[in-house]
């Protein structure tokens, strides 16, 4: 039966269901949202001692922590190579190690609390969708290890098949063995069950409705209660509202991805798919990405639109225009049914690259990861974390980066509009 939920939410492992927050309270940091980010954080404050109070508007992994195709992939929207030329050697090499330790975290981190997430070790393929962008994955490839020591593999057009059958990639593929895939809501649900092992206190469906300052200490207020502390920490990415995080929202432009999960396919089409059971995402702007699930089915994942649309998550025609992209990477797959669809919201800034700092009133955040965060987030967390326990200062290549506003926020769709226009017509040209 087709149905609009999510496939990590029908095979999710069990889920505790955490209170309301009710009464008033003190900590020693108030952390908002129990996304991978929150979560993240509170988890690594907790080990140290810290007194930490996590708060979620929904339930935990809610967002696009439970929502993403569960794919750890290196590297971000833009090239290490344009980050090199941009801010120097030096700060794109920094961001190229982050970018792994980023992983390895997530893996380490499993491994030492024993989540059950279905960690993958296969690798990732970038699939060239045209000829010159071969060249370019075969530039980025000798670029990488010329520079950084950094080893992918280049796939010709010549062996394409022994790793994806389909007709709409001819040219070949950029193979890179430290990018991995996961379940993401199995690891927000273990990750939250390790942060409160160690001593987080976590409240659900307590939406929080104003942030102030007061005598150097923050005040938040839900509906019910309230939470003093002596620092705060705002994980909502893409759910970020503007009634509490204003300096935030207006650095970020909400974007929604859609994904479909197949019906359990036959074995023999299964296994000609992907038959290294590799993550893979294409070079177009309005990318592809797909992997396979432990079940048998293909999960299929894009940009059907930019910005949010009126009742996204609902939206039938979204998932039509989705299903027919799946049906021309893989027309094998034209009549298997749609079991399950869903969408996500994350979070674009304006140089299409997360950041992590601390606001002038000594706000923390940690957003904007442009559809990279399933990895970075659970590292940026970690980040702040030591800062806050080391009363030091973020120092880091990313924090480095300056938090630019939006311009035209009243236009906002109509910015989209132009900005998914003008994606698309680079698809068709370049």
């Amino acid at each position: 039966m087709s149905v609009v939920n999510s496939y990590w939410e029908s095979t999710k492992n069990k889920q505790k269901v955490y209170p309301e927050l009710q009464g008033i309270y003190e900590t020693d940091v108030t952390v908002i949202g129990a996304g991978f980010s929150g979560l993240s954080t509170a988890y690594f404050l907790a080990k140290q001692g810290i007194k930490v109070i996590l708060v979620e508007q929904n339930s935990v992994g809610w967002g696009a922590s439970g929502r993403n195709a569960g794919m750890l992939t290196t590297g971000y929207k833009n090239s290490i190579m344009s980050l090199a030329k941009k801010h120097g050697i030096n700060q794109a090499k920094e961001l190229l190690e982050m970018s792994r330790d980023c992983i390895k975290l997530v893996d380490q981190v499993a491994k030492d609390e024993n989540i059950d997430c279905s960690i993958d070790y296969n690798g990732g393929l970038k699939l060239a969708y045209k000829e010159k962008h071969f060249e370019s994955l075969k530039h980025e490839k000798e670029y990488m290890y010329k520079n950084f020591k950094y080893e992918t593999e280049i796939i010709n057009a010549s062996n394409l098949k022994e790793e994806i059958d389909s007709p709409l990639y001819n040219y070949g593929a950029l193979l890179d063995m430290n990018s991995f895939s996961f379940h993401p809501l199995n690891y927000a649900i273990g990750l939250s069950s390790a942060a409160e092992k160690h001593g987080v206190s976590i409240y659900e469906n307590s939406k929080v409705l104003s942030i102030n300052k007061e005598n150097n200490k923050f005040i938040i207020r839900t509906q019910d209660g309230s939470i003093t502390s002596e620092h705060i920490v705002v994980a909502t990415n893409g759910y970020s509202t503007y009634e509490t995080h204003k300096s935030l929202t207006r650095s970020l432009m909400a974007i929604d991805s859609h994904i479909i999960t197949t019906e359990p396919l036959d074995t023999e089409i299964f296994k000609s798919i992907l038959p290294n059971n590799r993550v893979a995402s294409d070079t177009k702007n309005f990318l592809y990405y797909f992997r396979k699930t432990a079940d048998h089915r293909l999960l299929f994942g894009g940009r059907v639109s930019f910005g949010q649309q009126k009742d996204s998550q609902n939206n039938q025609n979204l998932y039509e225009v989705l299903r027919k992209n799946m049906v021309k990477v893989f027309p094998e797959l034209s009549s298997s049914k749609i079991d399950y669809k869903w969408a996500g919201t994350t979070a674009f800034t304006m140089d299409f690259m997360p950041h992590v700092g601390r606001t002038n009133d000594g706000l923390y955040y940690l957003t904007g990861y442009c559809g990279h965060g399933a990895a970075m987030s659970t590292l940026l967390g970690k980040l702040i974390s030591d800062s806050i326990i080391n009363e030091s200062r973020l120092e880091n290549s990313l924090s480095k980066l300056k938090l630019k506003t939006i311009p035209f926020q009243s236009q906002k769709n109509l910015m989209l509009n132009m900005a998914e226009n003008y994606m698309r017509f680079k698809d068709i040209i370049s």
